[in-house]
């Protein structure tokens, strides 16, 4: 009856995420490009790496122009996005197969953790449903694609094996995942220390350049670039000791938000709400799952909190539309904490009442309401209804006011 019932709840997950694909597909295709950091410099950076013209960006000339300095920015998934336009794919699509990618890698990253099939395919669909990733379908960020390379490169870590092919896909991920974004060496960094034990064990010289390789062509080489170039690997941000230059964006830190802005925590928590619904709850299982000692899940929560405290640093505010804008930065946090829940739900035994929250959960799609907090009542009612099913007075109930 358990696994049925899921069955049936997963399956249910998978028509409303094909249906909100097939939506942003339609959409991509007949729109055009609008969000503004896309035209500002993810397009343009594509348009360098599909023209060779990448080696350096501040001396040419665009029309119109753009802000040359933040060209300057790392752009490997900046490549798929060039070759979208090489092959004429309209580019509102872009963050679409990012999607797709998602919930492939999410799928896999769940059953590498022993989760079942429809569990897994539950937890990829509840985490590409998300309205923080739906959001962000028609635009060019590349957020949704970095989240995938830090969930496959987590999937390939977990589990190293001593083929060239495997470093070869661990150098491109890893590389993927250290050129997309400033945040890329840094989530690097953190799966690395604490997931990268085992690979050491079956490291040898030639492995190490297999791995080396694409690592280097798609991740370091941006940085190199900028250095020669200005001095800076990271330039034109402002990281560590390396000034970079004066961005007004950048003094508005998540952080300062909490303590400066008017009712920032308040507009912070509403943000939360809106963009994770249920899973905003997430943090409060944080308790229980500690209390569980598992190693592996343990190590998840480590790795969110170290992406949680890198997100506190990261530009936010002072409107609360960028408030809620930016949290697409916390993909590298909530992902692995909403695995956490997944893994001690499965630990407790109680996979059916989480389907029930799952599914309720992304009806409760904003695209197609103006208020999608209220929506979350149906929770609570879908789980009454369910525990009422239970129930054999219930269900006698039920037969009986069913016309004969």
């Amino acid at each position: 009856m358990k696994k049925s019932l899921i069955e049936i709840l997963t399956k249910f997950s998978l028509v409303i995420f094909s249906f909100l694909l097939l939506y942003y597909a339609f959409q991509g295709i007949r729109t055009t490009v609008w969000e503004s950091d896309s035209l500002a410099y993810h397009i343009p950076i594509s348009e360098l790496i599909l023209n060779g013209q990448v080696i350096n960006p501040g001396k040419l000339n665009y029309s119109p122009p753009v802000d040359k300095e933040r060209l300057y920015q790392p752009g490997s998934s900046e490549i798929i996005l060039s070759v979208l336009s090489f092959f004429k794919i309209p580019l509102n699509l872009f963050d679409v197969f990012g999607i797709v990618f998602l919930f492939a890698v999410m799928y896999v990253l769940g059953k590498s953790y022993n989760l079942y099939t429809n569990l897994s395919l539950l937890f990829a669909s509840s985490i590409a449903t998300l309205h923080t990733v739906m959001r962000w379908a028609l635009s060019q960020t590349i957020d949704v694609w970095l989240a995938s390379f830090f969930g496959l490169s987590l999937v390939l870590l977990r589990k190293p094996q001593k083929s060239y092919r495997y470093f070869l896909i661990l150098g491109i991920a890893l590389g993927m995942l250290f050129g997309s974004k400033y945040t890329g060496p840094a989530y690097f960094a953190f799966l690395l220390i604490i997931f990268g034990k085992k690979l050491l064990s079956h490291l040898n010289l030639r492995r190490l350049i297999m791995f080396l390789v694409p690592f280097s062509l798609l991740g370091l080489s941006w940085y190199i670039r900028n250095y020669i170039l200005t001095g800076d690997p990271f330039f034109p941000q402002t990281v560590l000791f390396f000034k970079g230059i004066e961005y007004h964006v950048l003094d508005n830190a998540v952080w300062k938000m909490f303590l400066y802005f008017k009712n920032g925590p308040i507009i912070w928590l509403n943000s939360f709400i809106s963009e994770y619904t249920v899973w905003s709850l997430s943090p409060l299982l944080i308790p229980a799952i500690i209390l569980w000692k598992d190693k592996e899940t343990n190590k998840l929560l480590i790795l969110s909190l170290l992406c949680f405290v890198v997100y506190l640093f990261l530009p936010s505010g002072p409107s609360a539309s960028l408030i809620t804008s930016v949290f697409r930065y916390t993909y590298p946090v909530m992902f692995p904490l909403i695995l956490s829940v997944f893994l001690y739900v499965k630990k407790t035994k109680r996979e059916e009442v989480l389907s029930i929250i799952c599914l309720t959960n992304m009806l409760i799609i904003p695209e197609l309401s103006y208020h999608p907090k209220i929506l979350i009542v149906l929770i609570p009612l879908a789980l009454f209804i369910f525990e009422c099913s239970k129930i054999k007075s219930f269900n006698k109930f039920i037969k009986k006011a069913q016309p004969h």
